[in-house]
């Protein structure tokens, strides 16, 4: 094997221990997401599910340690450059710092197509910036997104012509965090595995909201004062009474034979079943604990009713109304 390796002209490893890279860059970048483009992004995900959709965030680089995300728009389409020349018009002046997929249902990590696909982008901009966002497993109040950029490339290579070889770091450790404003995800050992740390490292993500903003966002769930005088359909009304009647006969066996517990039923010598049977009688403490972790036929009983009751009352409400209005 040594005399292959003469032939080939490789003289062996380099003498001494690989030397780390003293100039790190630095881990405290965060990127700030508007309310706007955090919607706009969430809406072209779950339109695209279960297929991976793609988007270019619009913003700027204030600083060393700030990116704003201030608007989005959907790709690939025709025309990206037309594209900017209608957003500038109407107000956005903000240039491309990154781009946005779907990971639909399997988490936030990048994998081989979009490490090349963000070398490319970094090709053009260094700072630019992957952000990766799963409609699924969003929920209201948690938004399932991570931002990431690659690690440039620490390969060891080796020529047999020139003897180029390029420092490594001793340790292949993922990057550390050093701020604690923003948005961390706490990352599985899934991303671990998919090269976050060795391929590409997380940034921090925040998320700002103007006072306008959040008036906006409250007022999008505001009802009008018209919507209880709107009258359903009848045979809409008709079936989901029919629905929720049966659910109550349900519930109400089922709620029966929680308070009647038979006992076990006690045999004679011969094998044979006696004649008494006694209801067994449980406390109150008993019930609750032995009603932990199941079905509370109870609770969804008076839910029922409840609902029953109050869409009905609504709908005569608004039939009577109505009634007299147009007589």
């Amino acid at each position: 094997m040594e005399r292959l390796l003469r032939l080939i002209g490789f003289n062996g490893l380099p003498k001494g221990s690989p030397q780390d890279v003293l100039k790190h860059p630095d881990t405290c970048e965060i990127l700030y997401v508007s309310s706007l483009a955090l919607l706009k992004m969430l809406r072209h995900s779950r339109a695209g599910i279960p297929m991976e959709v793609m988007g270019l965030m619009l913003g700027e680089f204030v600083d060393d340690f700030t990116i704003n995300v201030v608007d989005v728009f959907a790709m690939p389409q025709s025309g990206t450059t037309k594209m900017l020349e209608m957003l500038n018009r109407t107000g956005r002046a903000e240039m491309v710092v990154g781009w946005y997929h779907s990971h639909p249902g399997f988490g936030c990590w990048l994998s081989g197509v979009d490490i090349a696909t963000q070398r490319s982008f970094e090709a053009l901009s260094d700072r630019a910036v992957a952000l990766v966002i799963d409609p699924i497993q969003s929920v209201k109040g948690k938004v399932v997104i991570d931002a990431f950029r690659t690690v440039g490339s620490n390969i060891l290579e080796f020529s047999f012509l020139d003897d180029v070889q390029k420092t490594l770091a001793p340790t292949q450790e993922s990057r550390q965090t050093t701020s604690n404003l923003g948005y961390l995800v706490k990352h599985s050992v899934t991303d671990q595995l998919h090269g976050l740390g060795k391929s590409y490292y997380s940034i921090t993500i925040s998320f700002k909201l103007t006072v306008k903003e959040q008036q906006m966002l409250q007022s999008l769930q505001m009802k009008n004062w018209a919507e209880g005088l709107r009258l359903n359909n009848f045979e809409v009304t008709t079936k989901n009474n029919l629905t929720n009647m049966q659910e109550l006969v349900k519930m109400i066996k089922l709620y029966k034979k929680e308070l009647c517990v038979l006992p076990k039923k006690p045999h004679d010598e011969k094998g044979t079943e006696s004649k008494t049977e006694k209801l067994k009688s449980v406390s109150k403490a008993e019930t609750e604990a032995k009603q932990v972790g199941h079905f509370n036929p109870k609770r969804h009983l008076a839910s029922i009713a409840n609902d029953l009751m109050k869409d009905n009352i609504l709908h005569e409400l608004c039939s009577m109304i109505d009634a007299s209005a147009f007589q």
